[in-house]
């Protein structure tokens, strides 16, 4: 007689088994990666709307005017591309929760059914499943204690059964509400990529402008332009003159223990690429690195050896490392300092004042001088290079960012 309970228990038993919780992972690591980026396109976007802003009260129109509006351009550009990667995040988010719902349904559906089933043999069996009925008319103790026994693991089961109801009914109802938050962060984010659609076409219509009323001073243009260009191939070849020289010095009998520093301070340089100080307290970089068209003007080829940064007028300019300064020079009226950090050197041109001399020994973050001071500008553009040797580096990706 005992035997279809023991049925009845291992029906209950396998169905609880076979319809064991499921649930898909999904990697949050690239999506908060856009996220994070998107918030410091934002940052600099709202950073080069300042300095617009400043900028246009200086001056009605300018070259840096022209330059910020590249540059949010850019940036907006970026901030659009990146929206666009968390939508396809949040599609594919939205795919694997809706795909899990299915599944928690699915499996909903075989728990209510099997757990039917199982009442309905039990009210079968009911005479049976009767607790004294059915160890009283055992044969003997032996089968009175496995009666009981079975019994026993027949209201597990049958609780068990119930608990994963409820909890497979729950894990629906929180998947239910991701899914919301997910399609709600969907809206939110088309809005924003709609808003910055806008915002782009008012800022090339506003560059458009800006052009325009350039072009009306073209003269005016290429005599800023040209002495622009003069200006940094000077700067450039000072620096190569002092590269030169210095490589020149280095080749001369050096004491072993000056050249096992010059090594250490070169290898401690590039362990910090990424991680090393801006030059300035804050600012934005308004020309990049590298050889490129001038933005208006295609048939003016501009080489960079550095950047550019956009920073306060007399505001203090700092080592970004270690290191000993090997120059102090006046180019067109204002300074240039170069340090030396082993086989690296770091190039800070267009300061006003200096308060470091040839052979002093500077730290990171220490002040060497103030940018020049312009009483018809709020700014100042500081001309920041990194190199090795003659070998002219991005100091994008050596500052952090």
């Amino acid at each position: 007689m005992y035997k279809n309970i023991k049925q009845i228990v291992y029906f209950i038993l396998v169905v609880c088994l076979s319809l064991g919780s499921s649930h898909t992972l999904w990697s949050q690591t690239s999506k908060e990666a856009l996220t994070k980026e998107k918030k410091q396109l934002e940052k600099e976007l709202a950073q080069q709307k300042k300095l617009l802003e400043e900028t246009r009260r200086n001056k009605t129109a300018s070259l840096r005017e022209i330059q910020l509006i590249t540059n949010q351009i850019k940036n907006r550009e970026k901030l659009i591309q990146t929206i666009n990667e968390e939508l396809s995040y949040i599609d594919v988010e939205i795919e694997e929760v809706t795909k899990e719902i299915t599944q928690l349904q699915t499996k909903l559906d075989e728990l209510i059914d099997a757990y039917r089933k199982a009442i309905y043999i039990a009210y079968k069996h009911r005479n049976m499943l009767d607790k004294a009925n059915f160890i009283i008319s055992s044969e003997n103790i032996h089968q009175a204690v496995k009666r009981m026994r079975y019994l026993q693991e027949y209201s597990n089961a049958l609780n068990r059964h119930v608990l994963i109801i409820q909890q497979t009914q729950a894990t629906k109802k929180e998947k239910e509400k991701v899914l919301m938050q997910n399609k709600q962060e969907k809206m939110n984010l088309l809005e924003h990529k709609n808003q910055e659609k806008t915002n782009l076409v008012k800022q090339q219509r506003d560059k458009d402008q800006v052009v325009s009323t350039l072009k009306k001073k073209e003269s005016q243009i290429n005599t800023e332009i040209n002495r622009k260009i003069k200006r940094q191939k000077a700067i450039d070849n000072q620096i190569a003159k002092i590269i030169e020289a210095e490589l020149a010095k280095a080749k001369k009998s050096v004491s072993p223990k000056v050249e096992a520093a010059n090594v250490a301070l070169s290898a401690d340089f590039a362990n910090n690429q990424g991680k090393l100080p801006w030059p300035v307290d804050k600012g934005n970089i308004i020309t990049n690195f590298g050889t490129y068209s001038h933005p208006e003007v295609s048939s003016v080829l501009i080489t960079n050896n550095g950047i550019n940064i956009l920073t306060d007028r007399a505001a203090s300019v700092r080592s970004i490392f270690n290191g000993k300064v090997s120059t102090v020079s006046i180019i067109d009226g204002a300074n240039v300092v170069i340090i030396s950090h082993g086989a690296y050197l770091t190039v800070y041109s267009n300061l006003g004042s200096v308060c470091v001399k040839p052979g002093d020994v500077v730290s990171t973050r220490q002040v060497i001088g103030n940018m020049k001071s312009d009483p018809n500008d709020s700014k100042a553009e500081l001309h920041f290079e990194i190199r090795k040797e003659r070998t002219p580096l991005n100091p994008t990706s050596w500052i952090k960012q």
